[in-house]
């Protein structure tokens, strides 16, 4: 199996993360999103890590091949952001996405958060899929104990209680 690593992020990846983000956000299945819609990835480390929470890549030979982050807006509250793996990673033999949300997770329960939330796009079937089956539940925006920035109109929202 091909090595990997997963780490924190460092500035010197921001456009390697942008370019992930971007592969997946703008795939033609939705509506076009940009790096202004979403200026947290300017600044992941004053944004993600500086507050609180934090921000990990998963790597192989130096190349980013994923991401994942968690950004505190309270201290019991979390949302989970910018969880996305290419495709040649994804699911066997590597489960490089299952490592990444183990990180954070781990991560989450150490901080103190009993609340995780997350937003992703209707149409992503494989992704709701993965959260449900990680226990989160799908809940409607007037559910949701805060509002949080995201970057599609029309999306789903997933909380999880740890």
């Amino acid at each position: 199996m091909t090595e990997f690593t997963i780490h924190q992020f460092q500035d010197k990846y921001t456009r390697d993360v942008i370019d992930l983000v971007l592969h997946f956000q703008n795939d033609g299945t939705r509506p076009p999103v940009s790096v202004d819609d979403q200026p947290d990835l300017l600044n992941i480390t004053g944004e993600y890590i500086e507050k609180g929470g934090n921000f990990w890549i998963a790597a192989r030979h130096g190349t980013l091949i994923g991401s994942i982050g968690i950004m505190p807006y309270t201290p019991e509250i979390a949302v989970l952001k910018k969880f996305f793996v290419y495709e040649d990673y994804q699911g066997e033999p590597y489960h490089i996405g299952q490592k990444l949300y183990q990180r954070l997770l781990t991560f989450a329960r150490e901080k103190g958060f009993k609340t995780i939330l997350l937003d992703t796009p209707y149409n992503t079937d494989r992704a709701h899929a993965f959260y449900e089956q990680a226990g989160f539940r799908k809940v409607t925006e007037d559910q949701l104990p805060i509002r949080f920035s995201h970057p599609y109109k029309d999306c789903d929202f997933f909380l999880l209680e740890l």
